[in-house]
């Protein structure tokens, strides 16, 4: 695969995010914007993780993995979080999420990085969690991202292998819109059974799994029994 990353979502990540949650039809072709359409699967998974963390992070450390725009970061500390940390690949989505936060009140307790995963050292945080990410990952950014972030409770959604009507659909809007371009830089499809053994092996804690229809073909994996 012959493909510079870092450009990829520097190019995409912003149109990406307006499309699908601030529901701004940009940069997208016809097709993406049909599937858009199909369900609200991203804005579930959004709230989904935010239900999930908010009762348990007062006084607590969090990091999001693949943070994009941040846009969680404003919730969590006005949940109670310690301080929310937001790592992406992107500077153009670490600069837009800067922008997001000017004025907060806590101020002090939000910081976001640009950095990929490789790069990232062990965290001494309570929960560390990803949407999305996953999918995008080899299986050494996964194994790297698990040990960095093996003392922390972990919750990440995967795009899960198995046989779906809107699963095919994605791969076809995949493939017609950027796939077949970045000679198959694309989304993959994740077991559960292996990525809640590897989760289990770096953190030595029981893992849960959480399916709803409203995810479509997505599901969480977490330490936090759901």
């Amino acid at each position: 695969m012959n493909i510079n990353k870092k450009q990829f979502w520097e190019d995409k990540i912003i149109g990406w995010e307006d499309l699908r949650y601030d529901k701004k039809e940009t940069n997208f072709n016809l097709f993406e914007k049909t599937v858009d359409k199909t369900n609200n699967t991203l804005l579930f998974r959004l709230n989904f993780a935010f239900k999930i963390l908010a009762p348990l992070i007062k006084d607590k450390n969090i990091i999001e993995l693949g943070c994009g725009s941040g846009f969680l970061a404003k919730k969590f500390i006005e949940s109670g979080a310690k301080s929310y940390t937001g790592y992406d690949i992107s500077e153009n989505a670490i600069l837009r999420a800067k922008k997001l936060i000017k004025g907060h009140n806590d101020l002090n307790k939000i910081n976001f990085f640009a950095k990929p995963i490789l790069q990232l050292e062990k965290f001494q945080s309570d929960f560390v969690f990803s949407l999305g990410l996953t999918d995008w990952l080899t299986d050494e950014e996964i194994d790297h991202m698990f040990n960095v972030s093996s003392k922390c409770e972990n919750l990440h959604s995967i795009s899960e292998k198995k046989f779906s009507f809107y699963r095919i659909l994605h791969q076809l809007y995949v493939y017609f819109s950027y796939g077949y371009k970045t000679k198959g830089y694309s989304p993959r499809y994740l077991s559960s059974k292996k990525i809640c053994q590897k989760l289990e092996d770096c953190t030595q804690k029981k893992t849960y799994e959480f399916r709803d229809k409203k995810l479509s073909f997505g599901m969480f994996v977490s330490t936090i029994p759901l």
